[in-house]
């Protein structure tokens, strides 16, 4: 997707590795531990809300809030949209990427900079709520991983939930109180449907403990790391 409204000689493009760098600095695209790249929950946030404007406006539409965005005549932004294959999609995420620096209160890139983060955000994988520095589980991983563990501790997350992020900002002391030999993993409650249906969960956050296949313990709602720590004690038998 080009940003520059007029034609003109041969501009520079920015390095996509800087401008993924500077998405990772302001907290809009999050690296996991395995290297995979994510929406951050603030950026999905902010691309959900443009979406509801823009995803599904007709072609007409469409095409006059691009020339609106990037200053073009009707029939030039028909050319560009042509041309470039400009999507519903970029459109969105060039907005998002402007809303978010803007919502950090750091200073806002160029346009042809916006542009080429627009389209790494549309190519990196969509954001989940489980937070960095914990095993995700995806719905079809949870059988394998409570069949590899007899002890195992599932949190389950949703995205937009305020108790969820309070929890999260927590949670390293959360896990420091939980035992060595208890397996740990997180959901997106939303897309693993396995868990809420076999331990009843319906609400998030939730913590799930699991023996030997089996529920031995849960709590949905905020908790807090002490509370997390005797949910576990007791569903363990621990002292």
């Amino acid at each position: 997707m080009s940003a520059d409204p007029n034609p003109g000689p041969p501009v520079d493009r920015p390095d996509p590795e800087v401008m993924l760098d500077r998405l990772i600095e302001v907290g809009a695209i999050r690296e996991d531990d395995d290297g995979t790249l994510r929406i951050s929950a603030a950026l999905h946030d902010i691309i959900d809300l443009y979406e509801q404007s823009y995803g599904d406006l007709p072609d007409k539409e469409f095409t006059e809030a691009v020339a609106d965005a990037f200053d073009l005549d009707y029939s030039e932004a028909v050319r560009r949209i042509d041309e470039e294959g400009v999507t519903r999609e970029e459109f969105v995420a060039y907005l998002s990427v402007r809303a978010h620096f803007e919502d950090e209160d750091e200073p806002v890139p160029d346009s042809l900079e916006r542009a080429t983060m627009a389209s790494l955000v549309v190519d990196v994988a969509p954001a989940t709520p489980v937070p960095q520095g914990m095993r995700e589980l995806e719905n079809d991983e949870v059988e394998p991983f409570l069949e590899a563990n007899d002890r195992a501790v599932l949190f389950v997350w949703r995205l937009r939930c305020d108790p969820c992020e309070s929890m999260k900002a927590e949670l390293e002391e959360t896990l420091d109180r939980l035992p060595e030999d208890v397996a740990v993993a997180g959901v997106d409650g939303e897309a693993a449907p396995t868990v809420r249906e076999r331990f009843e969960v319906d609400v998030a956050p939730a913590v799930v403990c699991v023996a030997d296949g089996e529920a031995a313990g849960s709590e949905t709602g905020y908790q807090s790391p002490s509370a997390v720590a005797d949910l576990v004690a007791d569903a363990f038998g621990d002292d």
